[in-house]
């Protein structure tokens, strides 16, 4: 494998760190393994009917899945978090983040257009033309200010729009809650981003020693995610997890 191709996939693997979402988490409370317990041992048949109407034919995998990524957020990605907020100046940070967010916006803006929400499309490319130019490339969000909110569109929601169910649900190394449309769609987003290569920014951050400016986004939006594993207090929180992943996921399609 030439340098190259190690660079692909270890910006391929860092920059996408996002998703949400579920991959943040806090050092685990003794005796609490909520990626072992069903609501079986303790409801009644019938009351678990919403749960159990859920494809997860990969549960053991899923489950194991869930505690590795608790794991490696509590020992590697919260801590990094945590010295990012702790260190970085809020203006810094807050320019990174809206720089990365300028540079997705492309996604938002092809995914639109894939769905027919032509509204959606036309905001995100103001977005995108305002903070490009009046932001300084992204680094400022002027568009904000200006009544043209944010909006995250993505392949696995273009491919729910167009009648595709979430398939399996699954837990993705690192990046969390899942189902098979939308692993498929993380792909081909991150495809379109890599070819696409806007403002050069994909080919010089992957030259970077250790591609630190992906570290950097991923390190970005681990900070800015709430959730943290094994602080819902539940046995069960695997299965609320899965079950408030879905029904978020089905709310984005249909907004």
């Amino acid at each position: 494998m030439n340098i190259n191709a190690i660079r692909l996939l270890v910006t391929a693997f860092v920059a996408s760190s996002v998703i949400l979402s579920g991959c943040a988490a806090s050092r685990p409370q003794e005796g609490a393994d909520p990626a072992r317990r069903q609501l079986g041992d303790v409801m009644a048949p019938e009351d678990t009917t919403l749960f159990a109407s859920t494809y997860d034919p990969w549960e053991g995998y899923n489950r194991w899945m869930y505690n590795f990524n608790a794991r490696f957020d509590r020992y590697l990605f919260a801590p990094a978090a945590e010295g990012y907020k702790r260190f970085l100046p809020k203006f810094m940070r807050s320019g990174v983040h809206n720089f990365m967010r300028n540079i997705r916006e492309v996604l938002n803006v092809y995914n639109a257009l894939l769905q027919a929400r032509l509204r959606t499309a036309g905001r995100s490319t103001g977005r995108f033309a305002v903070n490009s130019t009046l932001g300084l490339a992204g680094f400022f969000d002027p568009a904000t200010e200006m009544g043209m909110y944010y909006q995250r569109e993505d392949f696995g929601q273009t491919l729910g729009v167009w009648g595709v169910g979430p398939g399996p649900y699954f837990v993705l190394p690192i990046f969390g809650p899942s189902s098979l449309r939308d692993a498929t769609g993380l792909g081909v987003d991150y495809a379109v981003w890599y070819y696409l290569d806007l403002f050069g920014y994909r080919s010089w951050a992957s030259d970077q020693p250790l591609v630190w400016p992906n570290l950097l986004y991923a390190i970005d939006l681990r900070a800015n995610v709430d959730f943290r594993y094994y602080e819902m207090g539940s046995v069960y929180e695997y299965l609320w997890i899965r079950q408030l992943y879905l029904e978020y996921r089905q709310f984005e399609i249909q907004r």
